[in-house]
């Protein structure tokens, strides 16, 4: 999964927060997970889908947020540099200017040990402090104002 044009673009696979639902099944087909919903007695709440390390969340039949956790599986940029949680938040910084995505801390998610940056596909990739060290936690984007 190479995330490279996802964090330029904030398109994943033609698919990006705000499309309808059905949107998810014409692209994806069958390898999707099952529905796991967030409340399972209001299933109003929204669920997500899993593909590989991608997370699709679904609020009112809409695409709410497309989330890669690299802990669950690693992703690439660049075509071929492998990353996971283990990526230092310097690494990330270097590759993102490698490839020339434009990015900015996010001081609004910048909080106790975490960092947050926000590339120009408004794309934030979240860094965790952890053991003398920033470490890759997430790259996301969602719609604050759904």
């Amino acid at each position: 999964m190479n995330l490279t044009n996802f964090l330029r673009t904030g398109v994943y696979l033609k698919l990006k927060v705000g499309l309808k639902e059905k949107k998810i099944y014409s692209t994806l087909k069958k390898n999707l997970s099952k529905k796991y919903y967030y409340n399972k007695l209001n299933k109003n709440e929204g669920f997500s889908y899993f593909y590989d390390a991608l997370e699709i969340m679904v609020i009112n039949s809409k695409i709410y947020s497309l989330q890669f956790d690299p802990a669950r599986n690693p992703v690439t940029l660049l075509n071929d540099i492998t990353v996971s949680p283990k990526t230092s938040f310097e690494l990330i910084i270097k590759y993102l200017d490698i490839a020339d995505i434009k990015w900015t801390f996010y001081q609004k998610y910048c909080y106790s040990r975490e960092l947050t940056i926000k590339t120009e596909g408004n794309i934030f990739i979240g860094c965790v402090y952890d053991k003398g060290d920033y470490r890759l936690s997430k790259f996301q984007i969602f719609d604050e104002y759904m």
